[in-house]
């Protein structure tokens, strides 16, 4: 797990779901409704996937709530968005592809985030003609690298936002890191800045944040 401090108090945790070590001790952190979920799945990979990766949400929020892991208390918001009930200090997003997790942190604002595996072998390019903004459609020209460059941007804007997919798709998202996106057809309302993240060869990945001035963490250092 390694901690990246991303902009202005804005922490980023990069997670390696492979790991085997502590998941009998991730796992006992869960909650029921987490470890129902993870019992549902059959899939031994996608298990572990989920119990390390929400097994380090809860490790990393406890921390900066001073409470034990077990005690973080998670709930669902509009359109699924996890929330810490009581704590709106305490914004956080996950996201995760194939064997890596990120998990956003952030002090009183809105926060999103996305990571994806690139496919190579999915063509990408009719999708993004019928759906994306046509200078973005044009720059993309079947590339399933700057595909995935828009996609994660445009996915992080719509988890921050606590959105719905449908929402995000027109919204213009290209440009240099840090880029301040705002939909001009205000179907997905807020401004976010929206950067990229370093992740592996292989993954893209995007975090956006609540445009407004951002405070940074009291006592900052977990």
């Amino acid at each position: 797990m390694e901690a990246l401090t991303l902009w202005r108090g804005v922490e980023i945790w990069r997670i390696s779901t492979a790991r085997t070590a502590d998941l009998d001790e991730l796992s006992s952190r869960l909650d029921e409704h987490e470890q129902a979920r993870a019992a549902d799945l059959t899939d031994a990979d996608a298990r572990r996937r989920f119990i390390v990766s929400h097994g380090v949400v809860r490790r990393v929020l406890g921390r900066r709530m001073g409470v034990r892991p077990d005690e973080v208390r998670i709930a669902a918001g509009r359109h699924g968005k996890p929330y810490v009930p009581g704590r709106p200090d305490v914004q956080w997003n996950l996201s995760h592809s194939g064997d890596l997790a990120l998990l956003v942190v952030a002090y009183g604002r809105s926060v999103g985030v996305d990571v994806e595996r690139l496919r190579p072998e999915l063509d990408r390019a009719a999708f993004a003609r019928r759906f994306f903004p046509a200078g973005e459609a044009e720059f993309v020209d079947g590339s399933p690298e700057r595909f995935a460059w828009l996609w994660t941007r445009r996915e992080a804007c719509v988890k921050a936002a606590g959105g719905r997919l449908a929402q995000g798709l027109r919204l213009p998202v290209n440009g240099p890191s840090p880029a301040l996106v705002r939909d001009p057809a205000c179907s997905l309302p807020g401004t976010w800045l929206v950067l990229d993240v370093p992740v592996p060869p292989g993954f893209r990945a995007a975090a956006a944040i609540s445009a407004r001035t951002l405070p940074t963490w009291p006592n900052s250092t977990i």
